[in-house]
């Protein structure tokens, strides 16, 4: 199974807040099974966030505070939900992401330990970015940004610039850009067989 998701914070880097998170479990064959919605706020209720982080993600502190829950809730929410799709030690998710190592970090410092991440989840993960730019190395993608926007368009996924950087809209793209990069490999090593 596979666990794709995203998470939009108050700004780059580990001192600002995680405002929300989207994981979507998807089959082998991508099909969606379930997803969680997280809409999240400090356990103090005090949020560090930079003005330019919430420009681009256009989150309304004022209207997420009121359906946000605390880390410690998420936390909650987050570990039934992964607990659900894996097993503990055996058959553990393969998470996939864009930038997705930033993402877990994120998660693993505000809503559970990375002991428990590691539990459920596999230290394999799967990054879009990571894979188009070594795709674009092996001249198999033409020279292009590695942004999810960008390899949306080249594999004519759909994009709605008013909708990216909310979590479960990137969540989408991401899904939609790694099913048509497994399928990009799957051609490529059919014709080398």
């Amino acid at each position: 199974m596979y666990l794709f998701f995203d998470c939009e914070t108050g700004g780059i880097g580990p001192d600002y807040s995680l405002l929300t998170c989207y994981l979507l479990v998807a089959d082998k064959t991508f099909n969606v099974v379930e997803d969680l919605y997280l809409y999240l706020k400090p356990d103090d209720g005090i949020y560090k966030v930079c003005g330019s982080a919430l420009n681009v993600n256009r989150i309304d502190l004022k209207v997420h505070d009121t359906k946000a829950i605390t880390y410690k809730e998420g936390g909650t929410k987050l570990y039934n939900f992964i607990k659900t799709y894996s097993k503990e030690g055996s058959d553990k998710l393969t998470v996939v992401g864009h930038n997705v190592a930033f993402d877990r970090d994120c998660v693993v410092q505000n809503l559970v330990n990375r002991k428990t991440w590691d539990n459920f989840c596999s230290y394999r993960m799967r990054d879009t970015s990571v894979t188009a730019g070594y795709l674009i190395d092996c001249d198999i993608l033409p020279e292009q940004s590695a942004s999810l926007g960008s390899l949306s368009k080249y594999f004519n996924v759909s994009v709605d610039e008013n909708q990216q950087h909310d979590a479960k809209y990137d969540v989408n793209l991401t899904l939609a850009v790694y099913k048509a990069l497994v399928n990009e490999g799957s051609k490529r090593w059919l014709k080398l067989i």
